[in-house]
C-alpha cells in the first residue's frame, strides 16, 4: 500500500495494537483501532511492567522439555494445567516439544535477540512523542535463587543469553544483601540484568500512548471483532455481532484472541494463552525491594512502585473462558512475607490476563498468507510489552510497502510453518 490516504483498521488496543496505530499514523494512514475492552484492557494492563531486552531464550528448551511432565503433574508447580482443557492443547504441546531441540532453540534465540536489541529505543521513540518518558526507568532485573539446584538449572539459560551478548552480573549472598537490605538473608545466588527497563504503571503508559493516537486524529471503536470477510485474497471487512467495518488494510493485534481472525485470512497459527495472575500488596517503598526481581523457586516476578508490590504468577493453561482462581497466588502471601524483613500490607488488587503464546516463542509478525492487505502482530507471550513499539514499526513499514531493515534470522528454518521472517 502506497496511498497515504488509505484507511487501516487495527484490531486490538494493547501495547502492540496502539504501537501499530501510532506508526501507521506516521506513515500518513487514517487509522481506526477496535477493541472490546478499551485501551490497555488486557495483558497490557496487568503485566509486571518490565522491558526485558535480554530475554532472548525461548520457553521451549531441551531442559524444559525434560522437566515438562513433572511440572504439569505437580500441583505446586508454577506451571498449571486445567486437564479438562488439555485435549485442546495437544497440538500446541507437540509443537512446543519440537521447538525445544538445540537447533531450533538457537534459531529462536537469534531471532528474539535481533528484535530485543532494538526494543528499548522503540519505546523511547513513542514515549517521547507522548510525553511520558518519565514512565520508563532503567531498573535492572534481579533473578534470585534460594537453592543450589534451581540456580544450576537456570544457568543453562543464562549461558545462552551471554552467548547473544546479554549482560548477566552474578551475585553471591553478601552482594544480594548489600543490594537489597530489605530482603531476609535466604538467597544464595542471583543474576542481575542491568539493562532491563521498568514501567511502574504499564496500563497508564499504554493509555498515554492511546491518548496520543486520539490527539493525532485516530479513531477508537469499542467493539468485539468476531470474524473477517475475504474476497480475492483481500480482507474486505471486520465484523462484530452487529456491525461491519471496512478499510483498505487490516492489522490483527488482538493478542490471545487473534487465532480465529488469523485463520479467517488463511493463516492458521498454533496460538494459545498462558493465563497469568497478579496481586498487588501494600508496602512502603522503604520496606521492600528497590528493583524488580524474579524468584526462581516460585517463578514469580515482584515489581515495586507506587506504594505497592505487584506480584505476577507464571503460567496456567486453561483457555480464555475459565473463571479466574486467585487462591494459589494469594496463598503464597506468607512466603512473600518470609523474604521481607518488614511487614507487608493487605492484598489490594487481583487480576487475570491472557498472554498470547506460540510454541516456539517467536512472535507472529508479518503479512497474512492469503490476504494481501492484512498483517499479523501477535503471539508475543511474556515479552509483549517489551516488543510492542518495535512490532508497530515493523508492521507500519510492511503496510506501506517499505522493506523493514530487520530480519529475524536468515539461516535456519523456523519450526512452525508461519509467516514470521521479516523480508
Amino acid at each position: 500500500m502506497s496511498d497515504t490516504q488509505s484507511t487501516v483498521i487495527v484490531i486490538g488496543a494493547g501495547i502492540v495494537g496502539i504501537s501499530c496505530a501510532l506508526h501507521l499514523q506516521k506513515q500518513g494512514y487514517r487509522v481506526t483501532v477496535i477493541d472490546p475492552r478499551g485501551v490497555a484492557g488486557g495483558a497490557s494492563h496487568g503485566n509486571a511492567g518490565l522491558v526485558v531486552t535480554g530475554e532472548c531464550v525461548p520457553l521451549s528448551t531441551p531442559e524444559m522439555a525434560k522437566a515438562l511432565p513433572k511440572l504439569l503433574l505437580d500441583r505446586n508447580s508454577p506451571l498449571q494445567m486445567d486437564w479438562a482443557y488439555a485435549p485442546k492443547m495437544t497440538g500446541w504441546f507437540y509443537r512446543f516439544l519440537r521447538a525445544g531441540t538445540p537447533r531450533q532453540v538457537e534459531y529462536a534465540a537469534a531471532s528474539l535477540s535481533a528484535l530485543l536489541e532494538k526494543a528499548a529505543a522503540a519505546h523511547y521513540e513513542l514515549a517521547e512523542q507522548a510525553g511520558c518518558c518519565n514512565s520508563i526507568t532503567r531498573s535492572g532485573w534481579l533473578k534470585l535463587f534460594e537453592r543450589d539446584d534451581t540456580y544450576r538449572a537456570a544457568r543453562a539459560d543464562f549461558d545462552r543469553m551471554e552467548r547473544f551478548g546479554v549482560r548477566c552480573d552474578y551475585m553471591d549472598a553478601a552482594a544480594i544483601q548489600a543490594a537489597q537490605p530489605n530482603l531476609t538473608p535466604v538467597f544464595k545466588h542471583a543474576v542481575n540484568h542491568p539493562d532491563t527497563l521498568q514501567i511502574v504503571n504499564p496500563g497508564g503508559y499504554v493509555k498515554a500512548l492511546g491518548s496520543l493516537f486520539l490527539r493525532q486524529g485516530g479513531q477508537f471503536v469499542q467493539a468485539e471483532i468476531v470474524g473477517l470477510t475475504c474476497k480475492d485474497h483481500l480482507v474486505t471487512a471486520a465484523l462484530s455481532q452487529t456491525e461491519r467495518y471496512e478499510a483498505d488494510a487490516f492489522v490483527i493485534a488482538a493478542g490471545a484472541w487473534s487465532k480465529k481472525l488469523s485463520a479467517d485470512t488463511g493463516t492458521p497459527v498454533p496460538l494459545d494463552t498462558e493465563r497469568g495472575y497478579h496481586i498487588e500488596i501494600d508496602v512502603a517503598a522503604e520496606h521492600t525491594v528497590s528493583n524488580p526481581l524474579f524468584w526462581g523457586e516460585h517463578s514469580v516476578v515482584m515489581s515495586p512502585g507506587g506504594g505497592r508490590l505487584r506480584i505476577t504468577s507464571s503460567v496456567e493453561f486453561a483457555g480464555l473462558h475459565k473463571a479466574p482462581d486467585f487462591r494459589k497466588l494469594a496463598a503464597k502471601r506468607n512466603e512473600f512475607q518470609r523474604i521481607h524483613r518488614h511487614p507487608l500490607g493487605k492484598i489490594r488488587a487481583e487480576w487475570l490476563g491472557f498472554r498470547p503464546s506460540v510454541p516456539d516463542s517467536i512472535p507472529v509478525i508479518g503479512r497474512a498468507n492469503r490476504a494481501e492487505n492484512t498483517f499479523l502482530a501477535f503471539g508475543h507471550g511474556h515479552i509483549g510489552l517489551t516488543l510492542g513499539p518495535l512490532t508497530g514499526k515493523i508492521i507500519a513499514d510492511l503496510v506501506a510497502g517499505i522493506c523493514p531493515k530487520l530480519m529475524l534470522h536468515p539461516t535456519l528454518p523456523p519450526v512452525l510453518p508461519t509467516n514470521k521472517e521479516i523480508k
